[in-house]
């Protein structure tokens, strides 16, 4: 890469980080609705691992992972999805701009469209989602490195597992938001590629057919990013490898994202708004 182009990066990266602080402070203007909205989405949004948790009071273990387990699943999961609903809820509501025309003062700015979207706003409330899986992953990691299942470097590899399952994450919502250009209206296409497919891989993927198996591993590979190198870590299945795929699948999968995405702006017909 050039000098020129890395100066671009930097450039980008301090103009990312002003704008977001600027939404940030924003925001903060009203503390005690922002305190209250994450409270209530952080104890609404456990849910699913209630449901978990219900199941596991009653038969002990699901397919052989017992709750500790289970809850290193839910945390990875859950917490990449709320760093990727926090900064790049604008792309998740794509198609709003392209309904209501907005998208043509987007493609007048001197920067790559998906920074202009991703700059515009970081959604804090979903920051609740995160909460909810550092604190079950917390309590996970407590009992399973007492147990002596988990080691240190373990808990290193559950940290980049979080990072590649966030990247996935990313890559899969900005691949559906990209779809926008073509059929307009995403919000059905989000809940198959994007909530359907996030809800399943918060469990272990041994209680699913093996369609669904596949599904969640090589097409909308959530999968990859949170269950392969969990289950090695975790010493039920795998190998190495296991801890290598994410981050394989994590640069794949951006790599098409993007290049759909591109494809989309270049099909796009402007309102003349």
């Amino acid at each position: 890469m050039s000098q020129g182009g890395i100066k671009r990066i930097i450039g980008l990266i301090r103009l990312y980080g002003l704008l977001i602080s600027g939404a940030v402070r924003a925001k903060m203007q009203y503390k005690f609705d922002f305190i209250a909205s994450i409270l209530l989405e952080t104890v609404m949004g456990a849910y699913d691992y209630m449901v978990a948790v219900a199941a596991l009071w009653r038969f002990h273990t699901i397919a052989g992972w017992n709750i500790y387990e289970v809850g290193l699943l839910y945390s990875v999961s859950k917490i990449g999805w709320g760093l990727y609903r926090a900064f790049l809820e604008e792309v998740d509501r794509f198609e709003g701009y392209i309904i209501r025309g907005d998208f043509d003062a987007i493609l007048t700015r001197p920067y790559p469209s998906l920074f202009v979207l991703a700059s515009r706003n970081f959604a804090m409330e979903r920051l609740s989602f995160v909460i909810q899986g550092t604190a079950i992953l917390v309590i996970s990691l407590r009992n399973l490195l007492g147990l002596g299942v988990l080691d240190w470097s373990g808990v290193l590899h559950l940290g980049l597992a979080i990072l590649w399952t966030t990247l996935i994450t990313c890559a899969i919502g900005i691949a559906t938001s990209a779809a926008a250009f073509i059929i307009v209206r995403v919000e059905e296409l989000q809940v198959f590629t994007q909530n359907a497919p996030g809800t399943a891989t918060l469990y272990p993927l041994e209680i699913y057919p093996t369609w669904l198996r596949n599904m969640l591993l090589y097409f909308i590979p959530l999968g990859v990013g949170n269950y392969i190198p969990v289950r090695y870590l975790l010493g039920k299945g795998g190998s190495w490898l296991n801890l290598v795929a994410p981050a394989v699948t994590a640069a794949i999968s951006l790599a098409v994202a993007v290049r759909l995405w591109h494809l989309g702006e270049v099909r796009y017909h402007s309102t003349g708004s």
